[in-house]
């Protein structure tokens, strides 16, 4: 129950995340996109494949609700980094 719940809030979080990185390289066009969008892009396929979350349903031996947050969390530290990284001219990612 707490894992769903949480899995929801990282859903909804990438989801604004995802709209605000969107934004910002229709608007600034950035070396840093080639190394982020194919990095959300795979991400996303994962997700988008991976099966519903259902009792017991694991991939690779780690429950798919597991899975599914640290996916979401991983996604969402690139985006905030890259984020934060197009304010700054040296930075490095």
């Amino acid at each position: 129950m707490l894992a769903a719940t949480i899995e929801f809030i990282m859903r909804i979080i990438f989801v604004i995340l995802i709209f605000i990185w969107a934004g910002k390289i229709l608007i600034f066009r950035t070396d840093k996109q080639v190394v982020v969008n194919p990095v959300l892009l795979v991400i996303s396929a994962i997700l988008a494949i991976l099966p519903s979350a259902g009792i017991g349903a694991t991939f690779f031996g780690i429950s798919v609700i597991h899975l599914r947050i640290i996916l979401y969390s991983i996604s969402s530290i690139i985006i905030v980094r890259a984020l934060y990284s197009m304010r700054k001219r040296n930075a490095i990612f």
